[in-house]
Order: structure tokens, then sequence, then C-alpha cells
């Protein structure tokens, strides 16, 4: 009997630790984080974000508890992920912004938001009703002529109709002509990093990188990546070698549907 009771154990022993671990939710997150616990709160959090369960509050929040524990670069780097996923979302922008002034990190959008956060699904969408709008509102009045009672509404949502067309038209070729896409950025997570010109730390300094600055990787050798950074000049880009473990990927996860 004995040994038949440790069969059974030892057969069902595999089963047992194939069950997958109890998962964690959001509401448990935000617990420990109104109650001041940063580390099972981070802990909870980061979970459902490796689970895939994302959204911009979940990553607002783990901002906020990186920049409590000191960790100003992984900070910036959920608050422009929450901005990916909402970019009008003010707490991330008025928390990113703090975060910036802080550390002094060198961003690609200084001057305020690129064209390049644009979501494309309300791009796309507002294109192709105000495109079809407008050609049917002019085909409607040059074609069939309404009688002049029934003209001036039509007019009226013409000339509506002509601009959100124009302006959208402008932002989706703005969008798609960024030279720093944001999904391709990465971020400076580390402390006292330096683009230098060469894949060595002896070679002379491109520029310091305090934690949260923006980069595009271009090339990767070895431990280093070549990449662009932010400049004042969109003309005379700057480049430089960067230490690959100093770098964080803005967006690991596949495209959102934006």
């Amino acid at each position: 009997m004995f040994r038949l009771f440790l069969f059974l154990t030892l057969l069902l022993a595999p089963l047992r630790a194939a069950e997958p671990p109890v998962e964690f939710t959001f509401e448990e997150g935000v617990a420990a984080y109104n109650a001041g616990n940063v580390e099972a709160a981070v802990k909870i959090f980061t979970g459902l974000a490796d689970s895939g369960h994302l959204s911009a509050a979940l990553f607002h929040n783990l901002g906020n508890l990186e920049f409590r524990r000191g960790n100003k670069g992984a900070a910036a780097v959920w608050y422009r992920r929450a901005l990916v996923l909402d970019p009008l979302l003010a707490e991330a922008k008025q928390n990113l912004r703090v975060t910036s002034r802080q550390t002094g990190m060198q961003q690609f959008d200084t001057a305020g938001r690129s064209a390049a956060w644009l979501p494309e699904r309300p791009l796309t969408a507002a294109l192709a009703v105000s495109g079809w709008l407008t050609g049917i509102l002019i085909l409607w009045l040059a074609w069939w002529a309404p009688r002049r009672g029934r003209r001036w509404p039509l007019v009226t949502l013409l000339c509506l109709a002509v601009p959100t067309l124009a302006t959208a038209a402008t932002l989706r070729v703005l969008r798609s002509r960024e030279a720093h896409p944001v999904l391709a950025r990465h971020v400076v997570t580390a402390e006292d990093v330096i683009a230098r010109t060469a894949p060595a730390e002896a070679s002379p300094t491109v520029l310091p990188l305090p934690p949260g600055s923006e980069i595009v990787p271009l090339e990767t050798r070895g431990n280093w990546v070549y990449c662009d950074m932010p400049t004042n000049d969109p003309d005379a880009p700057l480049r430089g070698w960067v230490r690959a473990a100093t770098l964080t990927a803005l967006w690991p996860w596949p495209a959102p549907a934006r």
C-alpha cells in the first residue's frame, strides 16, 4: 500500500507543478500601492504587464512606483508606455515632465508631442470619413444641384469636412515621415551613461545620456548599440555608441491597436 501511495505521489507531482500560478489582480496592486507597500505593488503590477494585461493606468502606476524607488529611468519608461496607449493622459505627461526636470534627460520631443505619438486608427477613420463626406457633398452640390433653401446646410457641412480632411491628411503624412517612431525608441535606464564615438569605453564622448534619455537603435555590435540621439537640428543627426545593457525598449510587446 505504501509503495502504491508513493507511486501515485510521484506520478501526480509533475501535474501539480505544472498548474499555473495564481494571478494577482489590478485591484490588489492598487491596494498594495495605497498601503505604501511599494515592493509588493511593483511585483503585482509587473506580473500583470508580463502576462499581457496592458493598460495606461497600470503603466502610470508602475512609473509612480519606480519614481518613489528612485529609479528615474525606469519611471520614464513606464510613463512613456502609458502615453503610447493614451497620448492624452495628463498625469503621465506631467510626471514625465517632472522626471525630465530632475534628470535632464535627452528627448526627441522637447517642444511637445510630435506626430509620432498620434494614434493611427483615429487618424485613418477621420481621413476616410471626411474624404467620403467631402466627395459626396461636392457631387451632390455640383451634379444634383439642390434647391436654394436646401443648399446652405450642405455647404456648411462641406466647409467643416474639407478642413477635417486636410488636417487628418497632414497629420497622417507627418506621422508616416517621423524619423524616430515611438515604438522603435529605447530608453536609458542606467546611471552615468555616455554615448561614444566608437564601441569602446576609451572612445571620446559624444553626449552624456542621463536616465530617461531616448535613443533609436541603428546597429548592434557585440555589447554596443549605434543609435540616433536627440538633437536640436533635424538636419544634423547626432549619433553614437551606447552600451546595450543600459537600454530598455520603450515597447517590447507587439504594436498596440491605436
